[in-house]
């Protein structure tokens, strides 16, 4: 069936093609990486065709993979064997399969989830079909689930999936072999641009401070437009969403490297949208560890070169560990989710009386059936200020979202309060308008576990041929940045500013913890919000996101920036969060209301 659909739906870029022979890059000083997909479900072939036919880029490559989608891969591989990959890649592919030969494009993409042979065998299957000769390999090993591994804190619980993230040398030695379109399963996210720069430069596995900034090109493009335009704090700077353009990687073989996008298009990229992907998801500055290196980027420096063109050096790089990163994932129970606008005076109020009413009687149902109270339960008021930590009971808005989650072990529970979620529009109080996509569906909970597994009792083969890591140079402890640094605050005049102001920030998940990255718009700014701007200010003014919320901060003078780890923010992240936020993207959004106060009149801080 995938196949029919796959040669129906392509055949009108692929049918009228002739072959033509390939030519060997002309140089191999300089390499251009362009990235298409930050994620499965990222925009279709527009990119893909983008930066094929404007971004003159030698290396083509896709991120696809989170913590959730390794395990909705796993359900569609548990009904269907032959599938567990990430269908879309045909469909960002297919309208520039011809380019990629007659230009010698190479691909690199993830996309081969938890079956890369299927994936791989699905497209060559193809590529022949419409007769383009590309050679196709496969990266696997990453795969641990038939591994008898035990965690001792979820000892006896079935695992869904549990993937190791593996580097970017397997990936190199593909392309090295004659490969054309490489698919790997879990691999960290920067080893798509990492492999293609061993492969081309041949960049030796223990020059560590190359590998760092290869490394560094890849973070910054794994997320596509978040690094050219998307996500921006000025976002009222940005020209033409509707074009954005997706970020280009133009790599020197010392490994300073430029970010830009293609020309005639819409983002933008510059210093502020590159530093801010830069702290995006990372935790220590001086340690983001990955297979192939541990990287410092404290003292990374970001300068913008032209338009959109930023020049980004000094990555540090050091020995990784001898383990590899895994992800484990299981099933622990189900939630439902209802959304209901309700307006009105009042509004948030009989939103929040309608919502707890409802959990009630359902708890009385529960208790006739022998079933156990919600283990969890979150209702908040959307518009009220219930995600600033805002009391529900004090807001005065006349129209919210009332958002209503609720988790239990009995999958039969969550169908009973999805049949009486509804009887709220006409037996409680007014206002209640609809429920926004029907009656909630249940939906399994899939907590994240990581761990660490020795890497040489990983297998990875390419292409079926067994693959032997080349770095044995391995570090027995973990680098780590120095204890914060608490200095005392200077007042330095009688203004008061809105961070925002002040700095570029931006947040996002790993598992149940959180980032929040800030950046100063002037490095005049550093010392003055450093000393301003501690784990403790930042966990009192975030305290809402739960008790037992632990923050951490880690500096970046090179930029000018701060970083700051926020643990246990999230109501167990990803899906297992009955929060609104669950990948803690607004944090960022909702941080920038801070108010730094004792400061000079801005433009004292602010260059032109």
């Amino acid at each position: 069936m995938l196949l029919r659909k796959s040669a129906s739906t392509y055949s009108k870029w692929l049918s009228s093609y002739t072959y033509k022979k390939r030519f060997l890059s002309s140089s191999s000083e300089r390499v251009r990486i362009g990235c298409f997909s930050g994620f499965w479900g990222d925009s279709c072939s527009f990119a893909s065709q983008q930066l094929v036919n404007k971004g003159d880029i030698d290396f083509l490559v896709g991120d696809y993979l989170a913590e959730v989608t390794m395990s909705l891969l796993a359900a569609m591989k548990k009904r269907r064997p032959e599938l567990g990959f990430c269908p879309d890649f045909f469909e960002h592919l297919a309208p520039v399969g011809p380019k990629l030969a007659e230009k010698n494009i190479k691909v690199v993409v993830n996309a081969g989830g938890l079956n890369p042979d299927a994936c791989a065998k699905t497209l060559k299957g193809l590529l022949q079909q419409f007769g383009l000769s590309l050679n196709v390999a496969s990266v696997v090993g990453d795969d641990l689930i038939n591994k008898d591994i035990k965690i001792p804190e979820i000892e006896g619980i079935p695992y869904n999936t549990m993937n190791c993230y593996l580097g970017a040398e397997p990936i190199a030695k593909a392309l090295d072999d004659g490969a054309d379109i490489v698919i790997t399963g879990r691999c960290v996210d920067s080893a798509l641009v990492l492999g293609p720069l061993i492969h081309k430069f041949g960049w030796n596995m223990n020059e560590f401070d190359k590998l760092a900034q290869g490394s560094l090109a890849g973070h910054l493009v794994e997320c596509g437009a978040q690094c050219s335009g998307g996500n921006f704090t000025d976002w009222h700077l940005v020209p033409d969403f509707s074009n954005v353009g997706f970020p280009i990687v133009d790599v020197e073989k010392n490994g300073v490297f430029k970010v830009t996008k293609p020309v005639k298009t819409g983002g933008l990229v510059s210093f502020g949208t590159v530093a801010e992907q830069m702290l995006y998801e990372i935790g220590d500055s001086q340690c983001y560890a990955l297979p192939d290196v541990n990287c410092d980027f404290s003292n990374v420096s970001i300068k913008e070169t032209g338009e959109n063109e930023v020049e980004v050096s000094g990555a540090v790089g050091k020995p990784p560990s001898s383990t590899y990163k895994v992800s484990a994932t299981y099933i622990d129970g189900y939630k439902a989710t209802s959304m209901a606008p309700m307006i009105g005076p009042n509004a948030a109020q009989k939103g929040k009386l309608n919502a707890i009413s409802t959990i009630e009687r359902c708890e009385k149902i529960f208790a006739k059936m022998g079933m156990g109270k919600f283990e969890e339960v979150n209702v908040e008021c959307l518009g009220s200020g219930s995600n600033y930590g805002q009391s529900i009971e004090s807001s005065t808005a006349k129209e919210v979202v009332v958002w209503s989650s609720v988790r239990h072990k009995n999958k039969k529970a969550l169908e009973m309060y999805a049949k009486e979620i509804a009887g709220a529009s006409t037996g409680m109080a007014p206002g209640f308008t609809t429920l926004v996509g029907g009656r909630p569906k249940p939906t399994p909970i899939l907590r994240y576990k990581p761990f660490f597994y020795p890497k040489d009792l990983v297998e990875i083969s390419v292409n079926d041929d067994k693959f032997e890591n080349s770095n044995s140079q391995f570090s027995n402890t973990q680098p780590q940045s120095p204890p914060e640094v608490i200095n005392s605050v200077v007042k330095e005049g009688d203004h008061s500013y809105r961070l925002e102001e002040l700095a570029f920030l931006r947040s996002g998940d790993k598992g149940n913890s959180a980032n929040l990255g800030i950046i100063c718009r002037d490095k005049s700014l550093y010392e003055v919000l450093d000393a301003r701007l501690t784990s403790s200010v930042v966990k009192e003014y975030l305290n809402f996101l739960g008790d037992d919320l632990v923050v951490t901060k880690y500096n970046l003078p090179g930029i000018g920036a701060f970083n700051f780890v926020l643990d246990n923010a999230l109501g167990g992240g990803g899906v297992a969060s009955l929060k609104t936020d669950p990948q803690g993207k607004a944090i960022g959004q909702i941080f920038s209301d801070f108010i730094v106060e004792g400061l000079k009149e801005k433009s004292c801080y602010l260059s032109e």
